[in-house]
């Protein structure tokens, strides 16, 4: 230990060991920078288990005996050895988030600081003898030698993961996808959408990488056979982000995927999403009503939840109670309170639902609509005077009708309570630093001609490829929309259970724009390409 008065009253007090035996230690202790314990243990024979037995009482610590813990490789693998050495820490495990490690200096600040920086977790100590922890230091470290890795190569992981995690944050990455094949591990990022193959490891260094971002997510590293979640908190520059990362068993090992969320609230405006002006208008009219279910669907990715803060944003006063329900909460909203729901306690979307109800909200927003029992929920608390936003993995508008009635909601309570759906999809942004412009070919004109009504020729964009946009062509999204607004015809579609076609169809003929038309229209912009507008939609005819 450090020189401190209090564990060597401790000791008198005990009877361990005399005045004039600290008197000296704390001098040798003074001249050789050494620890007070291991120079009374060593110099003046004192008992090292009762020694750690009156460090345990001083600091109400935890006491463990290493020789009967079995020390976990690829937690201990994932530090650099010389770090652990230097400070004479040994990781023993995660639990509840924390990281637990073995020390015989408690008070050894900095040692625990930089354990909980390079790990990414909190910390808790527990105490055992340094004999003990040089002990199984020295061992773990040899089999590792034996294995083929070196020292020197503990410390280049954690600068792999770290440098892969801040490249994808950079490129503006949404997801992370670490994907064992089967003799490599395959590092690919999802860019606007799409996924894009950036790095090959050895396979010599898959199970290190595996662990590494296991135990930054606070995992289970020895666990393998069943999925895990986790998060990790990381900073890049001046902006924090929320790491979530899911675990998934292949049959080449355990892949792992980490999705992307910036923990800054992130607002965008309606014409920033791709929005034009008779259409911000359109849900404008429609989230003016003081009650209601309004549906935004898609499929995920589709930035439906982007979508909903936009509206919340828009609708947030001060004389508004608004209230979410989400999982997770992705960005945080000022003024507006975010539930988050807890599957382990049962705490689910219905059950948050019926709790929110007794705080008077005006405004509710349901991260998903799941089953039956949280559409009923819901569209209930339509029914009693609620705004409610809603989402729905359908594919177009008609069909969030649709599926609600798929869920046995009853047809007289969404005839009464649904106002409008909103489909949704994005699509890649044309870089605007190098897309070439050309005549459209003759069977491209023909079908977007046909589908909306205009006569060509017509003059569209292709990509290319620069240094800006990381030669793909692409730069950012932006989103497509099909608004279908409930009137009197759709409701009465409603009462008969229509299908989606037949609703769809209603409201083309009232002036809805599909998604496929709103993506030719963004073609003729020269905002995306036709390629990337087939690849998001339906293929079919209405």
């Amino acid at each position: 230990m450090r020189a401190n008065p209090k564990i060597g009253d401790l000791l008198l007090k005990q009877g361990l060991i005399n005045e004039e035996q600290l008197t000296q230690a704390l001098a040798m202790q003074k001249d050789t920078d050494r620890k007070l314990g291991e120079i009374l243990i060593e110099k003046f024979s004192v008992n090292e288990d009762e020694f750690m037995n009156a460090l345990a009482d001083l600091y109400q610590l935890p006491l463990v005996d290493l020789d009967q813990i079995t020390i976990d490789e690829h937690l201990l693998n994932s530090f650099s050895f010389d770090m652990l050495r230097k400070y004479e820490i040994l990781p023993l495990e995660i639990k509840n988030q924390n990281l637990i490690v073995a020390t015989s200096d408690p008070l050894n600040v900095s040692a625990l600081q930089e354990i909980r920086y390079v790990s990414g977790h909190q910390v808790k100590p527990v105490l055992a003898s340094l004999k003990q922890i040089s002990m199984h230091l020295k061992k773990s470290h040899q089999v590792v030698d034996t294995s083929g890795s070196s020292k020197s190569q503990e410390t280049p992981i954690i600068k792999l993961v770290n440098s892969f995690v801040s490249k994808a944050i950079q490129e503006g990455a949404s997801d992370i996808h670490l994907e064992p094949q089967k003799d490599h591990l395959r590092v690919r990022f999802r860019v606007d959408g799409v996924l894009i193959k950036k790095l090959v490891i050895p396979q010599t260094l898959y199970r290190k990488v595996i662990s590494r971002v296991k135990i930054m997510a606070g995992m289970d590293v020895a666990e393998n056979r069943k999925p895990q979640d986790g998060r990790i908190s990381w900073k890049e520059g001046e902006q924090n982000f929320d790491l979530r990362v899911s675990t998934l068993l292949d049959k080449h090992g355990e892949k792992i995927t980490l999705r992307i969320l910036n923990k800054k609230t992130v607002m965008h405006t309606f014409e920033s999403l791709g929005l034009k002006a008779h259409e911000i208008d359109q849900i404008k009219t429609l989230i003016r009503r003081p009650y209601g279910i309004l549906l935004v669907t898609g499929p995920t990715g589709a930035g439906k939840t982007t979508t909903l803060y936009s509206i919340l944003h828009l609708l947030n006063q001060p004389d508004t109670n608004i209230i979410t329900v989400e999982d997770p909460v992705e960005y945080h909203l000022e003024g507006i309170t975010q539930t988050t729901i807890n599957l382990h306690i049962g705490y689910t979307f219905a059950n948050a639902i019926r709790h929110i109800l007794r705080h008077d909200p005006n405004i509710i927003m349901v991260g998903e609509i799941r089953d039956m029992e949280t559409a009923d929920v819901s569209v209930r608390a339509a029914l009693t005077g609620h705004l409610v936003l809603a989402t729905l993995h359908t594919n177009t508008a008609a069909g969030a009708i649709t599926r609600l009635l798929e869920m046995n909601v009853e047809p007289f309570l969404l005839n009464s309570t649904v106002i409008g759906a909103v489909a949704q999809r994005l699509v890649r942004r044309l870089c605007p630093h190098c897309k070439k412009e050309v005549p459209a070919p003759a069977d491209i004109e023909q079908i977007i001609s046909k589908e909306l009504g205009l006569p060509g020729p017509f003059t569209i964009a292709q990509p290319c490829g620069c240094e800006k946009c990381l030669n793909t062509g692409f730069s950012g999204r932006v989103g497509l929309f099909e608004i279908l607004r409930v009137g009197l015809p759709e409701r009465e579609l409603i009462l008969k259970k229509a299908n989606e076609q037949e609703i769809t169809k209603t409201q083309v003929g009232r002036g809805m724009k599909t998604l496929r038309m709103a993506g030719f229209e963004k073609v003729l912009e020269k905002t995306t390409s036709y390629e990337e507008v087939l690849r998001v939609t339906l293929t079919e005819d209405v």
